[in-house]
């Protein structure tokens, strides 16, 4: 395959990403709520399910208010994480891992930016400055682990080279 063709199919899964965060984000606050309800509810009665019995009612609403949150952050973040290792893998092609590093970021914050600008467009949604910060720190640490990742394999790749070589050459004196 050209390396054109390389450049434009790594980009591929970003593309995939941002129609799903469009998609997400086109829908208007009720039908966000109850996506996000669904998973709240799945989780409270998975590992939380003695919260109905709590005393207080004001309790269980904190409680419920927490945990919605923290599903509707961390799926921005979760998403925002995917994006980043997509960004970096197809940014790949740029030799300087910095400006790879750095530029990936940058794509995903400009289009966290765009996103929010879009949500405000949105019935019941809002552009929040918040969300901007929490999806492009998801991007950070998914664009880190995913050169993460890439180093480790390299070293174990130079490593068992290494290892190879030089049982070649132990097997070469021994003869």
């Amino acid at each position: 395959m050209n390396r054109p063709a390389r450049i434009i199919l790594g980009f591929v899964p970003l593309v995939i990403l941002f129609a799903v965060v469009f998609w997400f984000s086109s829908n208007d606050s009720t039908r966000s709520s109850e996506q996000s309800g669904r998973v709240v509810e799945f989780i409270k009665d998975r590992f939380f399910s003695s919260a109905r019995e709590m005393e207080n009612p004001e309790d269980y609403r904190i409680f419920m208010d927490i945990l919605t949150k923290a599903v509707r952050k961390g799926a921005h973040f979760s998403i925002y994480a995917l994006m980043g290792a997509a960004a970096v893998g197809g940014l790949w092609f740029l030799k300087r891992k910095g400006l790879r590093y750095l530029s990936a970021l940058g794509i995903c914050c400009v289009y966290a930016i765009t996103d929010e600008i879009h949500q405000s467009f949105v019935p019941g949604r809002s552009c929040e400055v918040r969300d901007v910060i929490i999806d492009t720190c998801g991007s950070a640490l998914g664009g880190a682990v995913c050169i993460f990742i890439v180093w480790v394999l390299l070293l174990r790749k130079t490593a068992a080279a290494y290892s190879h070589s030089k049982n070649t050459s132990i097997t070469e004196e021994l003869s």
